[in-house]
């Protein structure tokens, strides 16, 4: 089976291999020290509506990050094929 096969039918995991930077940890225990921050002032509906944000803010990265990596793996199949097609 072929590389592109397998990432195709998903028989190849690449998200093991990548490691998080330090400045990612960096910044995610920033968030985690703002969250906790900003949580002591909030009751209990606005501290589940904060939640709720948290979650629909991680989707939104999640879609944007999946739209890069799509355009990059096209980007480089089209650079591929016109290596091997300009031989």
């Amino acid at each position: 089976m072929s590389a592109i096969e397998d990432i195709f039918w998903n028989a190849r995991g690449y998200c093991e291999n990548i490691k998080p930077s330090k400045k990612y940890f960096e910044q995610l225990e920033k968030c985690a020290d703002l969250s906790e921050k900003l949580g002591e002032g909030l009751n209990e509906e606005q501290m589940n509506l904060l939640r709720e944000l948290s979650i629909e803010h991680g989707g939104l990265e999640s879609d944007s990050n999946l739209s890069h990596f799509s355009e990059g793996f096209k980007l480089g199949l089209t650079l591929a094929a016109e290596s091997f097609l300009n031989k």
